[in-house]
């Protein structure tokens, strides 16, 4: 350890540990009641975003498939694709592999939707706030956030999951 560095005590780690959960908590609670609202004003249920979130990453699933995914009845899935292929949002067309197969898609203007409009609407609220933030505080932020990161990842790991 460097010589100028003077390790915590424990009772100074557990303290900034218990803020820096309750600022997370309080951060994830917060983006998720803006995703929330965003859902509600969306006319859209919950399961149905689910399934579309579903087709998102996983695009021409099969009933079966997709009801294992969600981990909900194929009876329930079915219910919520009606209603969503009602609305135009996806649609039933048979495998080209074996026609006897019905694979679910999202129809193009959802598709193009996920892939230009949501990914800055996902990252809205975000950026509006880092708009008010002066760039050397956005880069104490991010370093903050690396540094936190990398340090709970599990030890030996040769990936990380955190950018910087």
């Amino acid at each position: 350890m460097p010589e100028d560095l003077t390790p915590l005590k424990d009772e100074d780690l557990e303290r900034a540990a218990g803020q820096i959960e309750e600022a997370l908590r309080v951060l994830i609670q917060r983006l998720r009641q803006h995703r929330r609202v965003e859902i509600a004003a969306s006319g859209l249920t919950l399961p149905q975003v689910s399934v579309l979130v579903e087709l998102m990453e996983a695009d021409g699933l099969s009933l079966n498939d997709l009801s294992q995914r969600m981990r909900l009845a194929h009876s329930t899935v079915s219910g919520i694709v009606d209603r969503l292929e009602r609305r135009e949002m996806v649609e039933r067309r048979p495998d080209p592999m074996d026609r006897r197969f019905i694979r679910i898609h999202l129809t193009e203007p959802v598709r193009t939707y996920v892939r230009e409009v949501l990914p800055v609407r996902r990252l809205g609220r975000i950026m509006d706030a880092l708009r008010r933030v002066q760039p050397e505080e956005l880069e104490a932020i991010l370093k903050g956030l690396t540094i936190l990161c990398r340090m709970l990842e599990a030890p030996g790991s040769r990936e990380s999951d955190c950018s910087g």
